[in-house]
């Protein structure tokens, strides 16, 4: 089954989310072995309001967005996860997390972000590379240099804990999974096996870009004695570092770039195999029945047959 739109994803606690451009759909194992899943309709800021989605302003929007939308569907994996554990029968997504924990829980990721992958680079070099040269250019691209070396040491380490190992393996069904549709392939563990776990679309690549591309906007800022001027200025151009990626991600799906796309995205695959892994059969049709529950409502919808039920729809499959 082939599709005409994009298709993306995340990895969940025991499942995976799909995203289609009208819904988002995931799929969660159960300790009883079902798979339990959900669809939900969805449009982006920038469907709804044309200044959200002009050129470099799109980035920014989108990225703290689908981290809105994947801190709600990890909370409500893990939810699942707690009801299995405490073997509670608790009517299903009735423990959701209320708005302001969720808009508190993303201001929180966020601020962790930026001050190890932003603050800390710039502090280590102030503190252990400024007395060996005065050179802007040479500081600030050692600061890149530093926090590349702290975005890899990131997810290697992290990657070597159990539990976010399993969700590097579920990661790595979501891309499979996709890669069976994008080839028209049956969505089955047997149809999506024998595809590779690293996609040019997924967030890891965008990630390691945002770092490459920092370097190049910060390159020429002035170095002062000051931590929070040098900070400071480094934040507010995180909006234009996020935009800029956004952008250039967005160029390498036109077919006429050719080798240049392969350039610039291959990085990216390259360090995906540190964020994904190989998952089994019982994974891969988790991802499956996300994807299908997706599709089917993608389908539903363009045959103006959409079911006129409430936007949270639920199955155990």
């Amino acid at each position: 089954m082939e599709t005409k739109f994009q298709l993306g994803g995340q990895a969940l606690i025991e499942g995976v989310m799909m995203r289609s451009p009208n819904f988002i759909s995931a799929a969660v194992r159960r300790k009883d072995g079902s798979i339990q899943t959900r669809v939900d309709g969805f449009h982006s800021l920038g469907q709804k309001y044309r200044i959200l989605a002009i050129p470099f302003v799109r980035g920014m929007v989108a990225l703290v967005e689908m981290m809105v939308v994947g801190m709600r569907y990890l909370n409500w994996s893990g939810n699942l996860a707690l009801e299995d554990e405490e073997e509670e029968d608790a009517e299903p997504g009735s423990s959701n997390m209320p708005w302001w924990a969720l808009a508190l829980t993303v201001v929180a990721s966020l601020s962790i972000g930026l001050a190890l992958f932003v603050a800390l680079p710039n502090l280590v070099v102030q503190y252990s590379v400024r007395h060996l040269t005065a050179n802007v250019i040479a500081l600030n691209f050692a600061e890149g240099v530093v926090k590349l070396l702290i975005f890899l040491a990131y997810l290697y380490l992290i990657g070597r804990r159990p539990n976010i190992h399993r969700l590097f393996e579920y990661h790595g069904a979501e891309h499979k999974v996709v890669y069976a549709v994008e080839n028209g392939c049956p969505l089955t563990p047997e149809g999506a096996r024998p595809f590779d776990t690293p996609h040019p679309r997924c967030g890891t690549g965008f990630a390691l870009l945002t770092v490459f591309v920092s370097v190049l906007c910060f390159i020429f800022l002035p170095w002062t004695n000051s931590d929070v001027q040098r900070i400071a200025w480094r934040l507010l151009l995180m909006p234009l570092v996020a935009g800029i990626s956004y952008e250039i991600i967005k160029l390498t799906v036109n077919p006429q770039l050719g080798g240049l796309a392969r350039i610039v995205l291959t990085p990216g695959m390259w360090l995906q195999r540190l964020t994904t892994a190989q998952p089994n059969d019982a994974q891969l049709e988790v991802s499956c029945e996300a994807m299908k529950v997706l599709l089917d409502a993608e389908a539903a919808l363009e045959q103006n047959a959409a079911p006129a039920q409430e936007p949270f729809q639920e199955e155990i499959v």
